[in-house]
């Protein structure tokens, strides 16, 4: 089958603002991936649609890219789903792609009607026992065609617990010139992701206090939980070196990371961070809590992986008084993202398995 014949369906629910260029309070990592990896396949001359959440049904063409909304203010579970499966009918598509959201719709739909589907494993929450993620996917992962991962150790978690095989592919993002960003005096340190437990953002509230010289800035929605965004919006005023500055749109956040000297994650655990990339692309270094995708962090000197929040607090003030070895770090991320995260090689090992899939 021909690449112009072909139509792939991300199942995106949460991805009309980064599809739109607007600021509305959601859309993440996932979102961008799957917002960038369908523009990247419009060129190689693959079908493209979306199915995401709206006030109304309504399909619009958005740069060649045809995009199917959801109503889903007001509605329950049920009839959200519903209206999801209708608009993967619309989709009629080859492949259906899942990353985030919808599970297990997407799964069941292709099931029923005969169609590919291509999981993407997220998180490590999704193949690790134990965790909210590995029973909410456990179809998708039964039911995929091709599974995704981010990371050897998801793929190692794949087989250990699914007994299914999976296909390493890291992220990939549209790489800037290599020009070193000037960062702000003195220097900023920031904290990105949606407002929800497994971030665990009131640990980076903790950190600001610990280093009341330091200067911390805080990106993040209101996710998954408003009680907890509300949490960290009033104690956040009551800390006078951090600025919470909330859901900033995926077109807006470049800007933030060439200011930033410091990346800090206090995740429970994750995938591989965009925020990672993004950080090291402009030759920021990451210190995380938990999170270090096989490793390469410590691996490659690209910050620092704390493990513990009292090393945190350590890491990171070492980080904000040496210059030279937060520059030199920084240094070592830009040349690893360089190397591993190239767009170009990534797309055409999705064109590959999706030519193959035919």
């Amino acid at each position: 089958m021909a690449n112009m014949s072909k139509k792939i369906c991300f199942v995106a629910l949460n991805a009309y603002p980064v599809l739109a260029e607007r600021n509305m309070g959601y859309g993440g990592g996932p979102e961008v991936l799957q917002n960038l990896l369908g523009k990247n396949l419009m060129k190689h001359g693959f079908k493209i649609s979306f199915v995401v959440y709206g006030n109304t049904s309504i399909i619009q063409n958005m740069g060649g890219i045809r995009v199917i909304k959801v109503p889903c203010e007001g509605k329950s579970k049920v009839l959200k789903s519903f209206f999801v499966w209708k608009a993967m009918e619309k989709a009629d598509a080859d492949i259906y792609y899942h990353h985030s959201g919808a599970t297990p719709i997407v799964a069941l739909f292709c099931r029923v009607n005969k169609r590919k589907f291509i999981c993407h494993i997220g998180s490590d929450g999704c193949v690790v026992k134990g965790t909210k993620g590995y029973h909410t996917w456990w179809l998708d992962i039964k039911l995929a065609n091709v599974i995704i991962v981010q990371t050897n150790f998801q793929k190692l978690m794949l087989k250990k617990n699914f007994n299914k095989d999976g296909i390493l592919i890291r992220n990939f993002f549209p790489i800037t010139r290599d020009s070193s960003p000037i960062k702000t005096v003195p220097p900023i340190v920031l904290w990105i992701g949606a407002m929800s437990h497994v971030k665990q953002p009131w640990l980076f509230l903790k950190l600001a206090k610990k280093i009341p010289k330091g200067k911390f800035q805080m990106i993040g929605g209101i996710g998954e939980d408003r009680r907890l965004y509300e949490f960290i919006k009033n104690t956040s005023k009551k800390i006078s070196n951090l600025d919470l500055l909330g859901h900033k749109p995926f077109h807006e956040i470049d800007d933030y990371f060439k200011n930033t000297s410091i990346l800090v994650n206090t995740s429970k655990f994750e995938g591989y961070p965009n925020a990672f990339i993004q950080s090291w692309m402009n030759y920021t270094p990451v210190v995380s809590l938990n999170a270090d995708p096989d490793e390469v962090i410590c691996k490659y000197r690209l910050g620092f992986h704390s493990r513990t929040f009292e090393q945190l607090v350590k890491d990171v003030s070492l980080l904000l008084r040496a210059n030279q070895l937060r520059e030199n770090m920084g240094r070592n991320a830009r040349h690893y993202v360089e190397k591993n995260h190239n767009t170009v090689e990534i797309i055409d090992r999705y064109r590959n398995i999706l030519m193959y899939m035919a």
